[in-house]
């Protein structure tokens, strides 16, 4: 393997990330800026269209859908902002060279993991009580997982591999 290669990769993927969670905070401050100083703009929160369940009523208007996006997006890109600066700082720890061989590296790939599985599944759901609460009529629920649910149980089990790996490097040293 290309050690060099690898470390460009990661400073490149690194830097990426970066950007990606910078263009989520800035998207965030202009999107509330607009909101509020410009008639008829919102945010708008696209779920998937092959949701494993969907309710939806008729009398639940557009508005009650865009004071709840104004809720729930702004939440959903600073979480994901935190965890795109999280990634990437642990593709900087790659690109310097660190091992990923560590328990405080497999335990932020856990953490990340975590969050992706967990928010996933909680933001349909908040936007479903959000969406019941404000509407004065008709009801709404909508539930089902992106690839987000998916990469985070990948996370999940290369934080496994990564604890593994840990182990039998101990062991090895122990052995030696």
């Amino acid at each position: 393997m290309n050690i060099k290669r690898f470390r460009t990769v990661s400073k490149l993927l690194s830097f990426s990330l970066k950007l990606i969670g910078a263009f989520c905070i800035v998207i965030i401050l202009i999107g509330i800026i607009f909101t509020f100083f410009i008639d008829n703009v919102a945010f708008i929160v696209g779920f998937p269209e092959n949701s494993l369940i969907l309710f939806q009523d008729s009398r639940v208007t557009e508005a009650d859908h865009a004071f709840t996006s104004l809720i729930i997006a702004p939440l959903f890109l600073a979480v994901y902002s935190y965890i795109l600066f999280k990634g990437s700082f642990l593709f900087d720890h790659l690109a310097n060279g660190e091992t990923p061989f560590t328990f405080d590296f497999a335990e932020s790939v856990k953490w990340i993991s975590f969050l992706l599985i967990t928010f996933d599944i909680i933001l349909p759901l908040l936007y479903s009580l959000i969406v019941n609460l404000r509407a004065d009529e008709g009801f709404y629920f909508n539930f089902g997982l992106t690839s987000s649910f998916f990469i985070g149980l990948i996370l999940y089990i290369v934080s496994g591999v990564l604890k593994y790996g840990i182990s039998l490097q101990e062991l090895s040293d122990d052995t030696i």
